[in-house]
């Protein structure tokens, strides 16, 4: 497999699509300028490849190799390799039916990367293998060696060079191969215990449970089985005790019968012979009442009466006497109480007295002397600041200061009256000589006026006449003053309102003239009243926005309105006769009062007011929400699948279908409809009030319009009398004289205050002089005299407070003994008297007593005679009765038996009934019996009754029957189908673990043979590795004390001389060995693909030296290599030898050489040349010396 064509598009230097064709199997050479591009086609080839590192191919991101990265319009680059694949033994693993494979990869700046294989899409790994399929490794650490480190193969490691080798004999691979089975192998091993982690914890516990789930399980399972053979058992019981009962139930009821035929003749006889006997207790009953039945009632029923009588009357009276004994004992005690209380109050009231007085005394003392204390500190504090005594509030200096200024003043402001004086006097000579000569004009004006005054005299005559009445217009009056304060009051209350909602105001210009503003019908929240108050917070969060909408007619309006309303805000406008409406169904509003209620659940629509027209917008504003009074409510609208509507609580939490919810504070929420609503009651109050003043004012203007006009005529005339000349003059005389007047009262007070002032700074002067001298001894007399007062304070004081406490604890006391001795006293005077009332009423009932006693004996003794003459009558009575009452009994008892027997015959039947019923029913319920029942009671069968007891047999059914009931909510009636899931399962992972142990154990023997492999492979490889130039030799040898697997170094002859280091070679000496190197390993395996690319070394005069870089890919399983320029270090001979070399000894491999040399070049079938032509690279083909495009 060999590279045909190369197709590159966007990558690098080769910014339009450009097609390298007709590649050479065997030798191909690339050449050109510096810079013209050669280099790029090799890393295209490293690029289609997939290498990582991309420092290799001289970049540091894939954006890089886009053409200029993407600056000049170009986005992607794309890079297709055309592989010859006719050799079809050499083909990679399901290629062999392709004669050619085309890879192809793109990158996108800033998208993604893909790979093509035969023109369809393929994952980065599938490319991957691909290549390595043919030993085709382009990450490899070994694949490229950069430009003037060709050399660096000689400094490489032994285990370096050894991998080398590896590479070159295909032993790398096995490398590969050992590392991903040692991971499966991990992977496996955890698996094992994952596995066995799942047996531990789950499995097998779980296994464990279910185990013992199924024996109880089976026990149930085993216990309905005799619980099934028990119950047939019992019904088997039952069903011959059944036929058994219906069977002798016939013949028990004839004899039961006859029995009660025999009880009914004996009872007949028994029943003749009482009715005998009650004749005969009935005539001697006769008898005796006859005689004295009716007397004895009566006396025994007197006594009777008589009796309750005394019992009663001697209950009271005991009673009474208990009460009258307890009450003057009472009374004893409280006079007792009494005395002793008095007898305190006086002691304490005399202790009172005494302590008033002492404290009277001692406050009278304190009194005095703080009153002294005063006085003394006053005069001292008074000669401490200068004074002359304490009373004055200011020091002799400041007053003598004070006196001075106050004498100052006084002569200033006499001057200034004296100066005023004299001007008013002069101003009054003027102006009174001017009023003379005005004074003919004046007196025209004053008749005027007089004849005007007359005119409305007139109108009010004239008034007065009318059938008017004065308190009439006093009230329109006064109606009119009040409706004008109400207006003014509403039209500020609505200013103050209209103020904080100035965003509902919605101001506009006319869009066209003459516009009609009836079509713009306002904002929502203007346009509706609302009915409940408690809503308001609802209705404002249920409408949102929407109450700033503006409402107009139609959409033509609006759209005036948009353009040429010069709007100074954003509005949304809604037209009537475009708005749609989604209002909520009749049938959700059933559903909603059905599900919380009537009245729990309104739409908002319902609790607002508006005009008709205006229906289509409040249906779109309010009209798809629910009002809710609860919030359970609200929920169970909003969540429901009958309504799920959007609805709102009260508090203004809001409850969305789709789950949404929207609540907490709402700190002044519904202030905007509650502002609105006030707005409105004040316009309506200002309206009122308004028509109103307007009936009040049309009256006033029928009663009194002449005379205002007359009146306000007058007016007018007065005004302009005081306006003229005379007038003002006149004022101006009378406010003068006015002033003089004043001016000279002032200035006699002002001369008679200087003369005080000026005597008080006189006496203040001759003061300080005195207080000078006597000033220290004053104050030391003070001083003493203060001290002492306040000694004697203080120990009166103490006395007062002492004397105080001990009168207040004294009053308090005696008060308390006086309040106690009041009580006392109506205790006993209402005790007293309570006494007297009880004596009384003993006395009188002891009377009582006595005669209802007296009486009783009486007639006691009349009821004792009447009853011996009875009780002989009543002996013969008794004795029938008596008999009476045996033969009752004997007649009692045969009735018993009689219906005894007619219970059991009634018994027997519904027995006989019943167990006919039920076998029926037996045989109906359970088929077996008619198949089984010849076995019933037979001898040795399961429903041998004799041999086990029935009534045994149904406790044990009952006893079983409960337990099983117990253990069938216990067992798990699917154990068994879960115990086998569980079992399998169990087994399913103990196969699972089997086949990985199985696997690992393959997975060792794999790696095992692995090694073994390699080490055969590298044994057998590594010594034919001798290679020999000119005059010298070379060989790879393991290091001192190692074997080869350890590593492997490269030693190196002159002649017969093997030379101790390398580093005794020069540069070409050492480029020329690697080289040999790498070409010994070519020809050790000649196999498919070797690329070996080294890069450029511009040695150019126009450029400074730079090192040079060699590249190559050490894959020597591959028969393809890429050379760049590996002879700039070498000289012209060497370079035609390498040449001839390549093209001599290397016939199964295709070598791309990159040179500047034509020795090198010149060897190659097909030569391509690189230029740079405006910006972007091209390539010209050779073949054989003749160049063709």
């Amino acid at each position: 497999m060999h590279i045909k064509e190369i197709c590159l598009e966007g990558f690098k230097s080769y910014a339009t699509r450009t097609v390298v064709p007709g590649f050479d199997p065997y030798f191909n050479a690339i050449t050109g300028l510096n810079g013209s591009g050669k280099s790029n086609i090799l890393d295209s080839i490293c690029f289609v490849l997939g290498i990582t590192n991309l420092q290799q191919v001289r970049a540091s991101n894939l954006q890089e190799l886009v053409y200029k990265q993407g600056q000049a319009g170009i986005t992607k680059a794309t890079v297709s390799i055309v592989f010859d694949n006719s050799d079809r033994s050499r083909s990679p693993l399901g290629y062999e039916d392709s004669p050619e494979i085309t890879v192809t990869r793109q990158i996108v700046v800033g998208g993604r990367n893909k790979y093509l294989i035969n023109g369809h899409l393929a994952q980065p790994s599938r490319v991957q293998n691909l290549f390595h399929s043919v030993q085709l490794n382009v990450n490899n650490p070994h694949f490229l060696i950069m430009q003037g480190r060709i050399t660096k193969v000689l400094n490489m490691k032994p285990p370096e060079i050894l991998s080398m080798l590896e590479e070159a004999a295909g032993t790398r691979m096995y490398e590969t191969k050992k590392e991903a089975a040692l991971k499966t192998l991990e992977k496996k091993q955890s698996k094992v215990d994952e596995i066995d982690k799942l047996l531990d914890h789950e499995i097998l516990p779980a296994l464990e449970k279910l185990r013992k789930e199924r024996m109880h399980y089976m026990q149930w399972a085993n216990g309905n089985a005799e619980l099934d053979r028990l119950k047939r058992f019992c019904i088997a019981y039952e069903y011959v005790q059944a036929e058994k009962i219906r069977d002798n139930a016939v013949q028990r009821v004839q004899e039961i019968r006859n029995k009660i035929l025999e009880i009914d003749d004996t009872v007949g006889k028994m029943h003749a012979e009482m009715l005998e006997m009650d004749k005969q207790v009935s005539d001697l009953s006769a008898e005796k009442e006859a005689s004295m039945g009716g007397e004895l009632k009566l006396l025994s029923d007197k006594v009777d009466a008589l009796s309750r009588d005394l019992v009663k009357e001697t209950s009271v009276l005991k009673n009474q006497e208990d009460n009258l004994r307890t009450e003057k004992e009472n009374a004893t005690k409280i006079e007792r109480s009494l005395g002793e209380s008095k007898l305190t109050a006086e002691e304490m009231a005399t202790a009172v007295k005494n302590a008033e007085d002492g404290a009277a005394d001692l406050k009278k003392s304190v009194q005095e002397l703080s009153k002294s204390l005063d006085e003394h500190e006053k005069e001292y504090q008074g000669v401490v600041a200068g004074k002359s005594s304490g009373n004055e509030e200011k020091c002799l200096e400041d007053q003598l200061g004070d006196a001075k200024i106050a004498v100052g003043r006084a002569e200033t402001e006499l001057k200034q009256l004296q100066t005023k004086i004299g001007h008013c006097e002069k101003e009054f000579k003027e102006k009174s000589s001017q009023l003379l000569l005005t004074r003919e004009k004046a007196a025209a004006v004053e008749n005027e006026l007089n004849v005007k005054r007359k005119d409305v005299e007139k109108v009010k005559n004239a008034l007065e006449s009318l059938s008017y009445e004065e308190n009439v217009m006093e009230a329109l009056q006064k109606d009119r003053t009040t409706e004008l304060e109400m207006v003014q009051k509403f039209k500020e209350e609505a200013r103050i309102i209209s103020s904080q909602l100035a965003n509902v105001e919605f101001n506009y210009n006319d869009p066209e003239k003459n516009f009609d503003r009836s079509r713009v019908k306002g904002v929502v929240a203007k346009l509706i009243k609302v009915k409940d108050s408690s809503a308001v917070v609802a209705l404002e969060v249920a409408a949102g926005g929407k109450l700033f909408n503006v409402v107009v007619d139609t959409e033509n309006t609006g759209k005036q309105l948009l353009q040429k309303g010069g709007l100074r805000r954003r509005v949304t406008i809604i037209p009537l006769n475009k708005i749609q409406s989604h209002p909520v169904s009749q049938r959700v509003q059933n559903a909603a009062v059905k599900l919380v209620g009537k009245g729990n659940a309104e739409v908002a629509l319902s609790l607002v007011g508006y005009d008709q027209e205006l229906q289509s917008a409040m249906e779109y504003v309010f009209g798809s929400t629910f009002v809710c009074r609860t919030t359970d409510a609200a929920k169970e609208v909003a969540f429901n699948r009958e309504t799920g509507t959007p609805s709102v609580t009260l508090e203004g939490d809001i409850f969305q279908p789709s789950g949404l919810l929207t609540g907490g504070s709402r700190k002044g929420g519904g202030d905007l409809l509650r502002q609105l609503h006030a707005l409105a009651e004040a316009e309506s109050k200002i309206s009122f009030h308004q028509r109103r003043l307007s009936e009040i004012d049309a009256k006033f203007k029928d009663l009194k319009t002449q005379l205002e006009l007359k009146s306000h005529d007058l007016s007018l005339s007065e005004n302009r009398a005081k306006q003229n000349e005379h007038h003002k003059l006149s004022e101006l005389v009378k406010r003068i004289e006015e002033e003089l007047g004043e001016a000279k009262s002032a200035i006699k007070e002002k001369k008679l205050l200087y003369d005080e002032c000026v005597a008080k700074v006189s006496y203040l002067e001759k003061s300080i002089h005195d207080h000078a001298g006597n000033r220290e001894s004053r104050l030391k007399d003070l001083e003493k005299k203060i001290k002492a007062i306040k000694s004697q304070m203080q120990a009166a004081s103490k006395n007062l407070k002492g004397h105080e406490s001990e009168r207040e604890r004294l009053v308090m006391e005696m008060e308390a003994v006086q309040k106690e001795q009041r009580s006392l006293e109506s205790q006993l005077a209402a005790l007293k008297k309570q006494i007297s009332n009880i004596t009384l009423e003993v006395d009188s009932q002891k009377t009582k007593v006595s005669s209802v006693k007296q009486d009783h004996d009486e007639v006691q003794s009349e009821l004792n005679i009447a009853r011996r003459k009875i009780k002989e009558c009543d002996l013969q009575i008794t004795g029938i009765v008596r008999k009476q009452q045996g033969i009752q009994h004997r007649i009692s008892e045969a009735n018993l038996d009689r219906k005894r027997m007619e219970n059991e015959v009634k018994r027997m039947e519904m027995d006989q009934k019943d167990c006919s019923l039920k076998v029926e029913k037996l045989i109906e319920k359970h088929a077996w019996i008619a198949s089984e029942k010849q076995l019933f009671g037979r001898v040795g069968s399961d429903y041998d009754f004799e041999s086990r007891d029935p009534h045994k047999a149904r406790e044990d059914f009952e006893k079983l029957q409960a337990d099983q009931s117990g253990l069938e909510k216990r067992v798990n009636k699917k154990v068994m189908a879960m115990f086998e899931k569980a079992e399998d399962e169990y087994n399913d992972l103990i196969s699972k673990k089997n086949i990985i142990e199985n696997d690992k154990s393959k997975i060792k023997m794999v790696i095992e043979e692995l090694d073994e492999k390699k080490k055969e492979t590298l044994k057998r490889f590594w010594i034919y590795i001798f290679y020999s130039l000119p005059g010298t030799m070379a060989k790879l040898e393991p290091p001192e004390g190692g074997s080869f697997l350890d590593g492997l170094e490269v030693r190196v002859a002159f002649g017969t001389v093997w030379k101790q280091s390398l580093s005794e070679l020069s540069g070409g000496q050492r480029s020329l060995l690697a080289l040999s190197l790498i070409l010994a390993l070519l020809l050790l395996n000649q196999l498919h693909y070797t690329f070996w690319t080294r890069y450029v070394k511009i040695s150019d005069s126009s450029y400074p030296h730079f090192p040079v870089i060699t590249t190559f890919k050490f894959n020597l399983q591959a028969n393809l290599i890429e050379i760049c320029q590996v002879d700039a270090a070498l000289d012209l001979s060497h370079t035609q030898n390498i040449g001839r070399m390549i093209k001599t000894h290397f016939p199964h491999s295709q070598f791309i050489v990159v040179s500047l040399k034509e020795g090198m070049f010149n060897n190659a079938n097909v030569l391509f040349r690189t230029k740079f032509v405006d910006g972007v690279s091209t390539v010209q083909r050779t073949v054989a010396n003749k160049q063709s495009k």
